[in-house]
């Protein structure tokens, strides 16, 4: 995965989104600038859609794709480009695109419906330790995060379009700012990633797991 900073990250019980999500999501937004690892990432994402896509304009793929909708057939990537949305003075919005900033949004879903212990985003801090989720600071706006997630391929017939979605399992912080706290924030060690082992997995058979 890429080290990257955390924006509107929603993924405490106390936070899980039910208004438009009647069953429960946690999602955390990712944003970076083109790193090394973001090149890395983005080319594994786009290899697997280029192989989707294949299978799809093929005659025994498995999303049955009619000849007709063939032609029309488009691919979504995962990312966009990172925009701000500011407030002023008077009370109106301004939204400006971030040049060379992008950004995902892992989200893990169906959260009321999970088996104990598959319902809840682990959260990794010094020393590649787990942070009882009653123990979990939020992790505010800047805060030096990697995310652990699995990949699932997917055909969206209404739309016409193939995607990947990006499934939210564990957070690793390298540099917390708490929520409401500002721009200080806590270190935390060993930048080489957290081998978390044995993490759940929650996608399909064809999934693909990217680790920290």
């Amino acid at each position: 995965s890429f080290l990257g900073e955390a924006e509107w990250c929603k993924v405490l019980p106390r936070q899980m989104e039910t208004k438009f999500t009647p069953r429960g999501q946690f999602s955390v937004n990712v944003v970076t600038d083109p790193t090394a690892d973001w090149v890395d990432f983005t080319a594994k994402i786009s290899e697997m859609l280029d192989t989707a896509l294949q299978e799809a304009m093929g005659d025994e793929g498995a999303m049955k794709i009619t000849p007709s909708k063939k032609k029309t057939l488009t691919v979504v990537y995962p990312w966009k480009d990172h925009v701000i949305k500011e407030k002023d003075d008077d009370g109106n919005y301004t939204i400006e695109t971030e040049t060379g900033k992008m950004v995902i949004q892992p989200k893990m879903k169906n959260v009321l419906d999970r088996q104990r212990g598959k319902n809840r985003v682990q959260i990794i801090g010094a020393g590649n330790t787990p942070i009882p989720i009653d123990e979990a600071p939020e992790i505010g706006n800047g805060s030096k995060i990697k995310v652990k997630m699995f990949v699932n391929p997917y055909y969206m017939p209404t739309t016409n379009q193939i995607g990947v979605s990006l499934g939210l399992e564990a957070i690793k912080v390298y540099e917390l700012v708490e929520y409401g706290k500002g721009a200080e924030g806590e270190d935390f060690d060993d930048l080489d990633g957290a081998d978390l082992g044995g993490g759940s997995k929650h996608s399909a058979d064809d999934s693909d797991e990217l680790d920290f």
